[in-house]
């Protein structure tokens, strides 16, 4: 058996899934760990018309308001803003707010609500959003915001990239001032007040990618913090959901940081004080090429991709325990999660043991066994729908997407679609 340390790199589930090369080092593991669905072409912002086309200033953002108090403990068996009746079915996908995006949003709206599905994720770059302090771009993110709310689609927005100017020239901590994000949020909450039903604070805050270069705990504890103040000051109905965490069985801060770890101390870090910014858990989950219901040690799957717990779905019942270790009995949304097929870019190598049926039966599978077995789990986002429309078949995005390029149902869309819903 491989050194874990060689075969536990990032599993960018939600990016795509991360690459795990069963031949690298902790050092060159840095490569795979790096790719992010924030920073490639898929973004759902990087079709965003100049800032000149939409900038609003500062003064016509936001209104005063005070923030709802969280409540004292994360032992309240459900919070007050947690969603009722209907388990969340959701997509990740791929959305466009350029001028000429909305027949393409239109056909990724038909197929989300053909599967039966309620929800989508998409994501918000602050970098693109407030290019400078009080400088505004919001077009695009209306655009998408006001066709996918429009047709009764309920929208997870996931908000991430800091833009230079907010940074911490020290490089000490993430952001210079961290009320800038809670005036972002406080913006963003207010203008989409009932039209974005849950926001996610941050994506992989555990890669280092994702927090300037250095995983610190504490820095997430501080965005997390006005995160949930400025959304609640903005809409104090929304939910607020942790962001989910990349599988990864590294632990070097330059790299990425152990997911199971990185909780655990988040649940410690200044006594809980941070637990109590989020209405409900976000997890992301990667299997690699292992079923569902498999889970290592116990019942492990088969090949070089089998050795460690963050290889497999199932991981979210670690994560969950570190919650109940903790009396924390809130809620989890599934917010990444998914197989990929046959996959050209390094890093991928396991999606070559996946057929298309493979991905399909797994994915019904995860859906299957939550519903059997984790009752805390109320939300669960397919990554992806869609991404194979806009990126090339040797992106790592392509294989995971359940339709094809040309829009058409993979095995594991008609899968999906026919899937009983709770």
């Amino acid at each position: 058996m491989m050194l874990a340390a060689m075969l536990m790199l990032g599993l960018l589930a939600a990016c795509g899934g991360g690459g795990s090369d069963k031949t690298a080092t902790t050092s060159s593991a840095a490569s795979t760990a790096t790719t992010s669905e924030a920073t490639s072409a898929a973004s759902p912002t990087t079709l965003a018309s100049p800032a000149a086309e939409s900038t609003t200033s500062t003064a016509e953002s936001t209104t005063t308001a005070a923030t709802p108090e969280p409540s004292a403990s994360p032992s309240a068996s459900k919070s007050s803003n947690e969603p009722s009746g209907a388990f969340a079915y959701g997509f990740n996908v791929y959305s466009r707010g350029d001028d000429q995006g909305a027949e393409f949003n239109t056909k990724t709206i038909n197929a989300v609500k053909d599967a039966g599905f309620n929800w989508v994720r998409v994501q918000i770059q602050w970098n693109q959003y407030e290019r400078a302090k009080g400088e505004w771009d919001p077009l695009p993110i209306d655009r998408i915001v006001e066709q996918f709310q429009g047709a009764d689609v309920h929208i997870l927005a996931s908000v991430v990239k800091p833009p230079d100017w907010a940074l911490d020239p020290s490089g000490n901590q993430l952001l210079a001032n961290y009320s800038d994000f809670q005036d972002l949020m406080h913006f963003l909450s207010d203008r989409y007040k009932g039209k974005i039903a849950a926001w996610e604070i941050w994506n992989e805050e555990n890669l280092a990618s994702e927090m300037g270069g250095q995983v610190r705990v504490e820095d997430y504890g501080n965005l997390l913090e006005a995160g949930y103040k400025g959304v609640k000051q903005g809409d104090s109905n929304a939910l607020v959901v942790f962001g989910g965490l990349t599988p990864t069985g590294v632990n070097d801060p330059t790299i990425a940081i152990n997911d199971l770890e990185y909780l655990k101390q988040f649940y410690q870090l200044k006594d809980g004080y941070y637990t109590k910014f989020f209405d409900l858990l976000g997890m992301h989950v990667s299997a690699t090429n292992n079923p569902p219901d498999k889970m290592y040690p116990d019942d492990p799957g088969t090949g070089d991709w089998s050795n460690d717990p963050s290889f497999y779905f199932r991981r979210a019942e670690q994560l969950h325990q570190v919650m109940a270790d903790n009396h924390d009995n809130r809620r989890v949304w599934i917010t990444e999660f998914g197989w990929t097929t046959k996959n050209e870019a390094k890093g991928y190598e396991y999606g070559a043991d996946n057929s298309p049926e493979d991905q399909a039966d797994y994915l019904v599978g995860a859906f299957d066994y939550a519903a059997k077995n984790w009752p805390w789990a109320s939300g669960m986002f397919v990554w992806n729908l869609n991404y194979s429309t806009i990126v090339q078949p040797d992106d790592e995005k392509f294989p995971w997407s359940v339709l094809n390029a040309d829009w058409s149902p993979r095995p594991a869309y008609t899968a999906l679609q026919q899937m009983p819903k709770r």
